[in-house]
C-alpha cells in the first residue's frame, strides 16, 4: 500500500489516503486506487447498475458514495483518438441527461496512457456529486473509466484520479 497524503506534513489538511494496486482488463493493466474502494457485491451491482451491460469491474466505498468502474468497450481506439472518443461519449451523455451540467473534454497525457475525460454534476436527494468519465486506449481498444464522488471531495478526487492515471501500467 502507498500513502498518497500524509496528514503529518506541514500545512496538510487532507486525511491520509492509502492506495492499493489492482489488476484491470483481464490482468493487462495494473493501477492504484484508494484502499477504501472494494469490489462491489452482487447485490450492490444490482442496486446501482440494474442493467445488462454494466461495467466488468465496479469498486465502491462502504457507503456507495464513492465509486470507480472499469469497462472495455468493443470498439477500436488508437491512443491518439482518446480525445475524439471522449467528445463522442460526452455528446451521447448530454443527449441522455440534458439537464446535467457537463464540463468540456480535457486531455491528460502525463502518464503512460493518454486519456480524454470530462465531469458531470449530479444531484440526487439534495446531495451534489461529481461523475467523471475517462476514455483510454488499451491494446487499441476503448477502456471507459468512471469515478463518482461527493462534490465536497472534488479536490481530493482530482488528485486521486491523476495519481490513478499516472500509475497505470501494462503487465503484458
Amino acid at each position: 500500500m502507498n500513502l498518497l497524503y500524509d496528514e503529518n506534513t506541514e500545512g496538510c489538511l487532507q486525511k491520509p489516503v492509502l492506495t492499493q494496486e489492482i489488476k484491470l482488463v483481464d490482468g493487462l493493466l495494473t493501477a492504484r486506487i484508494p484502499v477504501l474502494l472494494k469490489e462491489m457485491s452482487d447485490n450492490g451491482k444490482e442496486a446501482y447498475y440494474p442493467y445488462e451491460d454494466r461495467p466488468e469491474m465496479i469498486f465502491a466505498d462502504d457507503t456507495g458514495e464513492c465509486q470507480m468502474t472499469f469497462q472495455m468497450i468493443d470498439k477500436k481506439l488508437g491512443p491518439d483518438e482518446t480525445g475524439i472518443a471522449a467528445e463522442a461519449v460526452r455528446e451521447y451523455i448530454s443527449s441522455i441527461y440534458p439537464r446535467n451540467e457537463l464540463s468540456p473534454v480535457h486531455r491528460y497525457d502525463k502518464g503512460k496512457f493518454q486519456c480524454g475525460w470530462f465531469t458531470m454534476e449530479l444531484e440526487e436527494a439534495g446531495e451534489s456529486s461529481q461523475h467523471v468519465k475517462a476514455v483510454l486506449s488499451v491494446h487499441n481498444r476503448m477502456l471507459l473509466v468512471t469515478a463518482t464522488f461527493p462534490e465536497q471531495d472534488r479536490l481530493k478526487w482530482e488528485a486521486l484520479l491523476k495519481y490513478f492515471f499516472d500509475t497505470l501500467e501494462e503487465t503484458a
